[in-house]
């Protein structure tokens, strides 16, 4: 499901960076966010935006307008996701890209949970 989200959104940023500049792409695109969770900035050559959300869901994200005003002008987005889940204690991370040549992920999932031999050693 997070992995169409983010298939969509890239295709809408591919779509707009056509005929928009860096710094309208971020108002058209980004939601309205409780400032004290992220970080936008924009760039003279795109943006960078960070999210840390209370419950340790993480994103961080660099986007770049390249050959800006001429016919192979392109956004490309670099960037990294990560939730967390309580339930389980497992941490997933995302790590994108999307250009002119699509969206490509590549993620890997961790268990934060000790194994039982390291907390052995641990305890002495």
């Amino acid at each position: 499901m997070a992995s169409t989200k983010l298939l969509i959104f890239a295709a809408m940023v591919a779509l707009m960076a056509s005929s928009c500049s860096a710094a309208s792409l971020l108002d058209a695109v980004f939601p309205t966010l409780m400032a004290e969770f992220y970080e936008q900035v924009p760039t003279q050559e795109g943006y960078r935006f960070n999210l840390e959300e209370p419950n340790g869901s993480k994103r961080e994200e660099m986007g770049v307008l390249l050959n800006p005003g001429t016919d192979k002008q392109e956004l490309v987005v670099m960037g990294t996701y990560s939730t967390y889940d309580e339930k389980t204690d497992t941490e997933s991370m995302t790590m994108y890209t999307a250009d002119k040549d699509g969206y490509k992920a590549r993620y890997q999932i961790k268990n934060r949970k000790l194994a039982g031999p390291t907390l052995k050693t641990a305890a002495g």
